[in-house]
């Protein structure tokens, strides 16, 4: 069976880091790993500025159930579901990403933890290190063909682990690796994937 594992914001739904940072009006949290590419200094800069702000969970969280996924995702996910399971492998947290997955019907969501103390975010717990890439290599371990698909710099290492992969990406990240099938909409992906 075939297994599609991809990304959930910038592929299937908005940045939530950037909404959130539209929502409360702060510019800086509109940065994402495609400026940042280390994600522990990303998520540093992140909560400093939350707390700067104060801005409790419970604002975010509240925000966060307004997220909708991008149109036409929920319909590509299921236009394929007799071919590919799907997992959506995200750098993202459970709190933050949960409401947007259950929009997208469900879809088991494979991703980090946040830390919450006196309603406020002080810190996380990432699933593991490289966590896209060892997803990949579970999956592989148990005989899966494995797809991906992302759009920024963090899934490059479950795209490079995979047994084919797609982006919808921004032209930087597209330049940086040309030799990855690059897509601009989910009828063009759907149609590619469904010939494979």
């Amino acid at each position: 069976m075939k297994i599609l594992c991809t990304d959930l914001e910038g592929t299937l739904a908005p940045e939530i880091w950037q909404e959130i940072g539209s929502f409360f009006g702060i510019e800086e949290l509109h940065l994402t790993t495609r400026d940042i590419p280390d994600f522990d200094e990303l998520m540093s800069k992140r909560m400093n500025i939350l707390q700067k702000n104060n801005i409790s969970y419970k604002k975010i969280s509240d925000f966060v159930e307004t997220i909708q996924p991008f149109n036409g995702a929920k319909e590509f996910l299921s236009s394929i579901s007799a071919d590919y399971q799907t997992v959506i492998v995200s750098d993202t947290f459970y709190e933050l990403g949960q409401p947007v997955v259950r929009k997208l019907g469900n879809i088991p969501l494979l991703c980090h933890e946040l830390v919450i103390e006196d309603d406020f975010i002080v810190g996380y717990k990432k699933r593991q290190e490289e966590p896209k890439k060892q997803v990949i290599k579970g999956f592989q371990a148990m005989n899966f063909e494995c797809f991906c698909m992302g759009d920024s710099y963090n899934d490059i290492q479950m795209i490079d682990q995979s047994n084919g992969a797609f982006i919808f990406a921004p032209m930087e990240v597209k330049a940086s690796r040309p030799d990855i099938i690059s897509f601009e909409s989910y009828d063009d992906l759907m149609k590619h994937m469904l010939n494979e």
